[in-house]
């Protein structure tokens, strides 16, 4: 499993690939489209296009198509794997991945299909994978844009922007505010499976040592994000 690393702002994003869901991208594209015709799919109110309901990993999806238990444990393998990255007060507390949250989001090329920045917290890591990318006028159509952390500075460069080819898998913290870009130019449709993974930290009283005094938690917590 190949795992690429890129600071957006100094915040990790991740890039990968799944080689043994492409050998079934097809047969899951055919069954968005069946889900498109259908009507399974609503329009978002904030103007991100057409969505389905979250619970794509729920186990009568799982069942009925192969390909997302390969996407759902892609999606597992590579949090863990992420999770082994993380350097603050959390390395000491062993990570229990408990939820996973999955949808397809369609964009067309109407006019209404513009959204708002918004981000994934509570959860800890969000993934998209981009089934189908069409070719656009230009890099910014279709892009993930992110948005820097923090107040705005003149200074500064505010936003960035990852141009997902089709096939790619990308990760990113959950907090770390994002929107998908509008393609106007584009013939066909962009669609992407998204997902969102749910971690609980297991504390020190919780696996048979000694439970850490609740003051010490709170400056360690404190430390971890920046604050004196």
């Amino acid at each position: 499993m190949q795992l690429q690393r890129h600071n957006l702002f100094s915040v990790p994003i991740w890039k990968s690939s799944i080689s043994l869901l492409e050998q079934q991208a097809d047969s899951l594209r055919e069954q968005i489209f069946k889900w498109w015709e259908q009507g399974h799919f609503k329009k978002h109110n904030n103007g991100y296009g057409y969505q389905t309901p979250s619970n794509l990993f729920d186990q009568q999806y799982l069942e009925q198509l192969p390909a997302l238990r390969v996407l759902r444990q892609a999606f597992a393998d590579r949090v863990t794997k992420i999770l082994q990255q993380r350097e603050n007060h959390t390395v000491h507390l062993p990570a229990q991945q408990y939820a996973y949250m999955a949808w397809v989001l369609v964009q067309t090329n109407e006019e209404w299909v513009n959204g708002s920045w918004h981000d994934h917290a509570p959860a800890l890591i969000s993934g998209c994978y981009y089934l189908q990318q069409p070719e656009t006028d230009n890099e910014q159509e279709g892009a993930l844009a992110f948005q820097r952390p923090g107040a705005v500075d003149t200074f500064v460069e505010h936003v960035q922007y990852v141009k997902p080819r089709q096939g790619d898998f990308i990760l990113f913290p959950s907090y770390l505010s994002h929107r998908p870009q509008p393609c106007p130019s584009a013939q066909s449709l962009r669609i992407s499976i998204n997902m969102d993974a749910y971690v609980h930290w297991m504390h020190w009283d919780e696996v048979g040592k000694p439970a850490i005094h609740p003051d010490r938690y709170r400056q360690m917590l404190e430390q971890s994000l920046g604050i004196e």
